[in-house]
């Protein structure tokens, strides 16, 4: 199963001195934590660019729409003013089952009709990135699979622990993998950093690779 996969490159990576998160997410600064990363919140409308993309890129199937999608949200997200010498990543990260795209729950019912889904089935995840300097430009997306067990009835008290405890609102697809009941899953393929929201030894390789740091 191929779970890297590259959306746009331009230009070479410049000498770096920063390294700034456009994210609020706490899930993703602890992610970063070992690159001690300055943040900066960055606000797009995200489902109007999902609107736009989904449409654009019609003739895929629909995983990769999504993909491609969600890369250009993360895109959309990094384009503000650069500073020589800094790094800006930004990220999203969606939920694909059923030929639909599940972002964050309006409230708990769609919570819940969103975790019930899941069960008996696989579904994936995606996790993209653009890694933005004033000289280049790297945008790729990551991709996962969730299999979760059939459904049995001594779940049901523990579905409703997770719903009414673990804020689901605030999470793509109503879950957070690092907090979901081991019950539920019966398998993950891929990067359980691309399901927790971004992909750490995908992002490390892409910037150190070829890179020499200075702090």
């Amino acid at each position: 199963m191929q779970t890297v996969f590259d959306y746009q490159k331009e230009g070479s990576l410049p000498i770096l001195t920063s390294y700034v998160l456009l994210s609020n997410s706490p899930r993703r600064k602890q992610l970063l934590e070992f690159l001690a990363p300055h943040i900066q919140s960055v606000e797009v409308d995200e489902r109007g660019i999902e609107e736009r993309f989904m449409k654009e890129f019609a003739s895929d199937d629909f995983l990769t729409r999504a993909a491609k999608t969600c890369c250009e949200i993360s895109k959309a997200k990094s384009d503000i003013e650069l500073l020589p010498g800094h790094i800006y990543i930004s990220a999203d990260t969606i939920v694909v089952s059923d030929g639909q795209i599940f972002n964050k729950p309006q409230d708990l019912m769609e919570a819940e009709t969103m975790l019930r889904s899941y069960f008996g089935k696989s579904h994936q995840v995606v996790t993209s990135v653009c890694l933005r300097t004033d000289h280049s430009l790297d945008v790729f997306y990551t991709l996962a699979q969730i299999d979760f067990v059939d459904h049995y009835p001594a779940l049901e008290e523990v579905i409703q622990s997770y719903i009414h405890e673990k804020q689901p609102l605030d999470k793509a697809g109503a879950y957070g993998i690092q907090e979901l009941d081991p019950r539920f899953v019966a398998g993950i393929s891929g990067d359980i950093h691309t399901i927790i929201g971004l992909p750490v030894a995908e992002v490390s390789r892409r910037i150190f690779a070829h890179q020499s740091f200075e702090k």
